[in-house]
């Protein structure tokens, strides 16, 4: 019911709050009683509902420095992104002292984005919409 509570039943909200959690030491899983336990407390006064771009923020900014340009970059092409632009954008960068391709797993792994085939896409516009507002005016 916490849970639900914090994110409006939002599967996309419920995963990111779940996280948030874990990483802030506010649950974790119990060996001794083999299941997950959380400080209630904590968890209670934890915000989600109206600052979810304040908690990506928060997970983005532990990023590397890389992967974040990287998501920078894509952000900035959409909500979703061919393979062979990014491809495109390697070839031919003279900036970057990394392949943007190479960070893109990570960003899988972290789930902040997806592939399918050959298109790259945020999990969630409010994904997308965060990084791009972090891009200095």
């Amino acid at each position: 019911n916490l849970v639900h509570g914090k994110t409006r039943g939002n599967p996309f909200f419920v995963v990111q709050f779940l996280r948030s959690i874990v990483q802030n030491n506010m649950m974790w899983f119990s060996v001794k009683y083999r299941r997950w336990m959380w400080d209630c407390d904590s968890v209670d006064v934890q915000m989600i509902s109206d600052g979810v771009a304040e908690l990506l923020t928060t997970t983005f900014n532990r990023l590397s420095p890389t992967l974040m340009l990287t998501l920078k970059i894509v952000s900035c092409l959409g909500s979703q992104v061919e393979e062979s632009t990014i491809d495109v954008l390697d070839s031919r960068n003279e900036v970057l002292s990394f392949d943007m391709k190479n960070e893109l797993p990570r960003a899988i792994k972290e789930g902040i984005m997806e592939k399918a085939g050959p298109v790259y896409q945020f999990t969630h516009d409010i994904v997308q919409q965060t990084i791009y507002d972090l891009i200095p005016s």
